[in-house]
């Protein structure tokens, strides 16, 4: 090998030691060109699952996103409110809702109540869109480890959507949608229009809805007047209304209170640094005094059953569907309770006369006694007779058999008839038949609902006689709604009656409070009316002594004479429009007519001759104040004039001073009325008033059964009358029935109703209408014919002896 090849071999030598070694495998620049590739793949990949993240993120905003409901909407905020009925003072009587609910505009809600709800649900409103990222991103981690659906994480935005927008429900879907619309809400809406909206729908708890209701429900107070620290109680309040509502769960509303504070302390410098420290810590060291529950027990059930009606007639469906009205009555809630409280007190003394109280026994073994009719069918408000036969004590229940039918009591709402609260075991033994009336059907294996209807039921009505106004109206013994017995009853007025026929004979002429009339029996065909309050004959009486001591034939011989068709023409024109029989009967009350239209026509009397309808709704306004259109009231008109009137009204104080209403002289002030009674005593009656007050008052059961021995208007219906006037009258100064023009005075002979003679020692002083005052002077006693008017009264005939039945 030459020198020269072997430097050149050297050298390749030498080089390839020098060189580094190349890796096994693949060549450096395959290698190379693989990992570009592979970076390419990922980079495409990432860009391809990006495009499908975004079209499936589109797709699924394009799929929830269709149908939804427009956000529109909720610029026109309309939802359910509380329809607000008050008496004329304003004092609340009812409410009617679906939604326990007042819509309050924001610059009525203190800021005190905004931060404290900002605190406790959403102290970024004001700074995010609508949506809290990082807390959807916590909340689905969350989620997805513990497995369960989406939730948490709502802004006051989204909770917006949720309430009136979207179903409650708590799936994926519905929380997509409501991202949806949050965004769509945040862009259409203002903070203040979206938190506005918030804050009158939020639930407090109990069916109460807004911070309006929750201020009233709470504190009794208008949102407007909360303090810091009453609103950062109930703040926290919607987070759970049952487990943080400060009435039920008091520690738990204060620990939430607290935290509430907690956050307006932590971020007052950065939102809210016109609120102080000293404040916030005031409201936490401040022990909030809730006020009284409200008494849900309606005051007056019977109001509003008429306010239903009115509203319902004057804006239909709406009355309902949205609410928010108030409607204004003539009703005065104190004279309401007043009211109930007399009747209540007349009824109760009349179970106690009659032993209607617990315990109820059974009939004794020695009185046999027929077994009780079988019914096809009960019906609802029907009454009925049922055979105790079980009790169940933990559930206060008794149990009946009612024709056939098992009838359930809830004794919980018969307090009336167990002052000493039996158990219901010991309330009524076994085989006791007791009156009941039907609440509910039976459903399925449960038996019938009824209420017990041992004692009898009543009627009250109040009316101012001017205006016509009325101040109460009560229905029946128990404040609940039923059967308004003042306003829909049917009931034979009995006496009550009475001074319509006489008022008929007064403004004819053919009458006066001196007339004569014969008190002797007759027999009308083949029915023979009866004196019910004296069972006996006073042959020649004055018309007013006819009415003060109630006597039926002075006031079937007056009918007689002015003739029933005229009488019921008359009555018609007092507002009485319950069908009346034209017949002599009517004169002792034998037509059915409804409470209230008894009192309004006495109110016609002690209006001076004026009649004019009732007035229970004054006014109606929507949830903006404005008022609502209703029916055009009648004018009054004049029935009788005002000497006619007082003519009747002051025959009436006979009635009152010395007749059979004389227990009415402890109210202590001028009062006319007349009492009444049906036959069997199946109605008693009293109808009376003051110059400023008309008030009447019946009582009766139901099915027409007899109150009970010596029962009547003046025993059972009067003192009701008495306490409830004298609670109405107090603060009224006491006046006389003022005198019109056209009445005139002269003394008369008692005996004869004719003038009285010179010197004569019984002289009464009587009243006549104008030009109708007797001008025949009496004879001296010992130069009268003792038989002779007698006679003539007759026909020449003497008096006959057969009493014959009793229609009073």
């Amino acid at each position: 090998m030459s020198t020269k090849r072997a430097i050149k071999n050297t050298g390749r030598r030498t080089a390839r030691r020098a060189a580094p070694k190349r890796a096994k495998g693949k060549p450096a620049r395959k290698q190379r060109h693989w990992a570009l590739r592979l970076m390419r793949a990922l980079t495409m990949l990432g860009l391809l699952a990006a495009i499908v993240g975004m079209a499936t993120a589109a797709g699924a905003l394009w799929y929830y996103g269709r149908d939804l409901p427009p956000i529109d909407s909720l610029r026109h905020f309309d939802p359910p409110q509380t329809t607000r009925v008050v008496d004329r003072n304003g004092e609340l009587l009812g409410e009617i809702f679906t939604e326990r609910r007042t819509v309050v505009p924001m610059e009525r809600i203190p800021r005190v109540m905004v931060l404290s709800v900002l605190a406790a649900e959403d102290a970024d409103f004001y700074r995010h869109a609508g949506l809290d990222y990082p807390g959807i991103l916590r909340a689905v981690v969350r989620d997805l480890l513990s497995g369960r659906r989406a939730q948490g994480a709502s802004t006051i935005t989204q909770q917006v959507v949720k309430l009136l927008l979207l179903t409650p429900e708590r799936t994926l879907s519905r929380k997509i949608r409501e991202l949806i619309l949050a965004r769509r809400l945040e862009n259409q809406l203002s903070k203040d229009e979206i938190l506005h909206l918030y804050l009158n729908s939020i639930n407090f708890g109990r069916g109460h809805y807004g911070v309006e209701e929750a201020a009233r429900y709470y504190f009794g107070k208008d949102i407007s007047e909360l303090s810091l620290a009453e609103a950062s109680l109930i703040a926290g309040v919607p987070q759970s209304p049952a487990r943080l509502s400060p009435r039920t769960h008091p520690e738990a509303a204060r620990r939430r209170q607290r935290f509430v504070l907690g956050q307006l302390e932590a971020k007052r410098e950065e939102y809210w640094p016109d609120l102080t420290a000293e404040a916030i810590q005031q409201a936490r060291d401040t022990e909030v005094a809730l006020a009284p529950a409200p008494q849900r027990q309606q005051i007056a059930p019977e109001v509003m059953s008429v306010a239903r009606r009115t509203l319902r007639a004057a804006v239909g469906d709406e009355a309902y569907r949205r609410g928010g009205y108030t409607v204004h009555t003539t009703i005065d809630a104190e004279l309401e309770r007043a009211a109930r409280s007399a009747l209540r007190t007349g009824l109760e003394a009349v179970d106690e006369r009659h032993h209607l109280r617990a315990p109820f026994a059974r009939p004794t073994r020695r009185r046999r006694r027929r077994p009780l009719p079988e019914i096809d069918a009960l019906r609802v408000g029907g009454n009925y007779v049922g055979e105790v036969t079980g009790a169940d004590d933990d559930a206060a229940a008794l149990l009946l058999n009612v024709g056939g039918h098992a009838v359930r009591v809830d004794l919980r709402s018969a307090g009336r008839y167990d002052p000493e609260s039996h158990a219901a075991s010991a309330f009524a033994e076994v085989g006791a038949r007791l009156h009941v009336s039907i609440l509910e059907l039976a459903d399925g294996d449960e038996p019938a609902a009824a209420r017990l209807e041992v004692g009898p039921e009543g009627a009250v009505v109040l009316i101012e006689p001017r205006s016509r106004e009325i101040l109460a109206l009560v229905g029946g013994y128990q404040a609940a709604p039923g059967f308004d017995r003042a306003t829909r009853a049917l009931r034979q007025p009995g006496s009550t009656f009475k001074p319509l026929v006489y008022e008929q004979g007064i403004r004819t002429r053919r009458y006066t409070p001196a007339s004569i009339v014969v008190d002797a029996p007759a027999v009308y065909d083949q029915w023979r009316p009866d004196n019910y309050e004296t069972w006996r004959f006073e042959g020649e009486i004055r018309l007013r002594e006819g009415l003060a001591k109630s006597i039926n034939l002075v006031a079937v011989r007056v009918m007689e004479q002015v003739g029933p068709d005229s009488v019921v023409s008359f009555a018609r024109q007092l507002g009485i429009e319950s069908e009346l029989d034209a017949s002599l009967s009517l004169a002792l009350g034998a037509s059915e007519v409804k409470p209230i239209e008894m009192v309004n026509a006495y109110a016609t009397f002690a209006a001076g001759g004026r009649y004019q309808d009732t007035l229970l709704i004054s006014s109606i306004e929507d949830a903006h104040g404005q008022s609502v259109a209703l029916p055009e009231r009648a004018p009054p008109r004049d029935v009788l004039s005002p000497a006619e009137a007082f003519i009747i009204t002051s025959m009436l104080e006979s009635v009152v001073d010395h007749g059979t209403a004389r227990r009415a002289r402890r109210l202590g002030r001028p009062a006319a009325g007349k009492t009444g009674t049906s036959n069997e005593a199946r109605d008693a009656w009293f109808v009376g008033y003051t110059p400023s007050l008309v008030a009447g008052v019946w009582v009766g059961y139901d099915d027409h059964r007899p109150l009970g021995r010596r029962e009547s208007g003046g025993r059972t219906a009067l003192p009701v009358w008495i306490e409830l006037m004298q609670a109405a009258t107090a603060d009224r100064p006491r006046v006389d029935f003022p005198e019109p023009p056209g009445v005139v005075h002269a003394r008369i002979d008692p005996a004869s109703g004719k003038l009285a003679w010179d010197g004569q020692a019984d002289a009464m002083d009587e009243v006549f209408l104008e030009g109708t005052a007797p001008t025949e002077v009496a004879t001296p006693p010992d130069e009268a014919d003792p038989d002779a008017f007698l006679m003539e009264q007759l026909g020449g005939e003497e008096p006959a002896t057969d009493a014959g039945a009793a229609t009073p």
